[in-house]
């Protein structure tokens, strides 16, 4: 792996009232922002071979608006991916064959945020809706992030495009 990309979910609809928080979908602005980083990541030529998304119904949703863009990545929905920690995000990446050069793992907080900070080793709050993160790698084995060198390639939310 060469690349990795971190996403939190779009802007989920905390109104709809008898929901769970895994129930919860995106609501107008998350409609609105994933395709917009969808088109982001893609313009970046940083192009996902490999998604891993959280099976919750946000997540899910976030992603169905980015499939049209990247038609050629194979698509896994984890369960572990759920409000996973940090850990079990950097252990879902480790998991992934060594012959993918570009993985994105779509999740939430605060685990995106807190993988993000093992992985690129910048503090930042909180990696708002739809951010994404892209760091790259500079080794093919993953399992040996800890002292490989990492560099930040990008991070990105739609405030800021």
């Amino acid at each position: 792996m060469k690349y990795i990309l971190l996403m939190r979910h779009a802007k989920s609809d905390w109104k709809l009232a008898g929901l769970t928080d895994h129930q919860r979908p995106l609501n107008k602005r998350g409609v609105r922002d994933a395709p917009l980083m969808g088109a982001a990541i893609k313009k970046r030529g940083i192009i996902p071979e490999l998604i891993l998304v959280s099976d919750a119904k946000r997540t899910q949703e976030t992603w169905s608006l980015l499939s049209p863009l990247f038609e050629e990545a194979q698509i896994k929905f984890d369960t572990e991916l759920y409000l996973a920690s940090s850990e079990i995000i950097l252990a879902k990446l480790q998991e992934v064959n060594h012959l993918i050069d570009t993985v994105l793992l779509l999740a939430h907080n605060p685990g995106i945020t807190e993988a993000f900070l093992s992985l690129a080793n910048i503090n930042i709050n909180d990696i708002p809706t739809s951010g994404v993160c892209c760091i790259r790698l500079h080794t093919d084995d993953f399992k040996n992030t800890i002292k490989c060198k990492k560099e930040l390639v990008y991070f990105t939310y739609p405030a800021d495009l």
